[in-house]
């Protein structure tokens, strides 16, 4: 249990360092809301005054970051105020009604792609040296290098551009409705945002489970099963691949991480009205609270997923419980 403690400790700090940051890194841009506001307009400087005064950004920094502090850890759910750009739209109810559609899009890709690369991954280590594996290394290797927003924008522009076939934006018809309506919309909507999600992360989950099914291929367990006169379909499944989970489940709160970086991009390009959508309009607007309370629930859910995968690490490995 040494090792789950350690682990809760370093994702303690790790979420301490990050809310300082989540407080510091948006006040070092260029630029406060009320003056990005007045930016594109005729508003006096007596105007700008009295908006960062009505947002409190005329207060002394060290007084801004006590009352956000004291607003996240003496309150639940924390508050983060009411945001500028949104008035009076307060963040956590932003934040409520827009996280379930990026968790959406996180949950279900992350799956798709989980069980894509692990179906290529035992593909190749039955075929080893095959222009199968190749092609497979070849193609995650391409996935994994190019952007995400990229492939989301040649996707738009060969199904919904040029073929028609899916919607260019948002997250569900005009004319949906209620019902199995609704959820067919809501469907035909995230496909396009889920394939691109999928992709970026199939390139990087397949590298890894190929690099551990290569290292298992010279294991003792898997010349043994060969030995016995096993197939090679059981050996890859149930020998080669049930051992390769280690790496991937290590790193499940990096590629959530990494997952979460590539949805803030992928929502704005297809226009889905996400919480990686309300990140960019927020960083835009200079919108402080909102800033702070999207990074927050985005920081919460790498963490969480790192824990997860610990758990999941200690359960398959018995060397950890020692």
């Amino acid at each position: 249990m040494d090792f789950l403690k350690k682990r809760i400790l370093t994702a303690v700090a790790v979420f301490f360092v990050a809310v300082n940051l989540d407080f510091i890194l948006p006040r070092l841009a260029p630029g406060t809301a009320a003056e990005i506001f007045a930016s594109g307009t005729k508003l006096p400087q007596h105007t700008v005054q009295l908006l960062n005064a009505r947002f409190g950004l005329d207060q002394p920094v060290f007084v801004q970051y006590y009352l956000f502090m004291k607003n996240i850890f003496a309150t639940w759910p924390p508050y983060f105020g009411v945001s500028y750009n949104f008035y009076p739209s307060t963040v956590t109810y932003l934040i409520g009604v827009r996280l379930p559609w990026t968790l959406l899009l996180i949950g279900t890709s992350f799956v798709l792609s989980f069980y894509l690369s692990y179906l290529l991954a035992a593909l190749s280590a039955l075929k080893r040296g095959s222009k199968f594996e190749f092609a497979a290394l070849y193609t995650s290797i391409v996935f994994w290098a190019v952007p995400g927003f990229w492939i989301g924008l040649i996707l738009i522009w060969v199904f919904a551009v040029y073929l028609g076939w899916l919607p260019v934006f948002g997250n569900v018809g005009f004319d949906a409705g209620s019902g199995l309506n609704f959820v067919l919309s809501v469907i035909y909507h995230a496909i396009l945002p889920v394939v691109t999600l999928t992709l970026v992360v199939f390139g990087q989950l397949y590298f890894l489970l190929r690099g551990a099914a290569q290292e298992a291929l010279k294991s003792d367990y898997v010349l043994a099963a060969k030995a016995r006169g096993l197939r090679n379909q059981v050996i890859a499944f149930a020998y080669i691949m049930r051992n390769s989970f280690l790496p991937v489940i290590s790193l499940l709160g990096y590629s959530m991480a990494s997952l979460i970086s590539v949805v803030i991009a992928v929502e704005f390009v297809f226009g889905y009205t996400g919480l990686g959508d309300l990140v960019v309009d927020a960083v835009i607007t200079r919108d402080y609270p909102l800033i702070e309370g999207s990074f927050f629930f985005l920081t919460l859910i790498v963490i969480v997923g790192g824990l997860i995968g610990d758990v999941l690490m200690l359960r398959l490995d018995p060397r950890l419980r020692r």
